[in-house]
């Protein structure tokens, strides 16, 4: 299991990243889980990065693949949590202006 899923009362839905890694091993579970995640839900959709330390270019896309499945009424995905280096890759790959990202404390 990749993501840990809550649903709110608002509709919106919260995938908590449960790897530290999220590379092409893990990026394929983590878009089936948060495919389901998200066609269930009807709200916002929020990934929490606060475990995650590492990021490849799979797992920015499995990021971009959740960005896609929402309606234009439902964007950004909001990214929290999100560390220095996994920001660091969001940016080189010009992608951290797609989500809504709040930095790790």
């Amino acid at each position: 299991m990749v993501l840990q899923i809550r649903n709110a009362n608002d509709g919106s839905v919260v995938l908590t990243v449960m790897v530290n890694v999220l590379d092409r091993t893990k990026a394929y579970d983590f878009r089936e889980e948060a495919a389901r995640a998200i066609a269930a839900s009807a709200g916002f959709v929020e990934v929490d990065c606060s475990r995650l330390e590492f990021i490849d270019s799979s797992g920015v896309g499995a990021f971009l693949h959740a960005h896609n499945l929402l309606p234009e009424h439902r964007h950004p995905v909001r990214l929290t949590g999100v560390g220095t280096k996994v920001l660091t890759i969001l940016e080189l790959m010009q992608v951290h202006r797609i989500f809504d990202l709040v930095p790790a404390k």
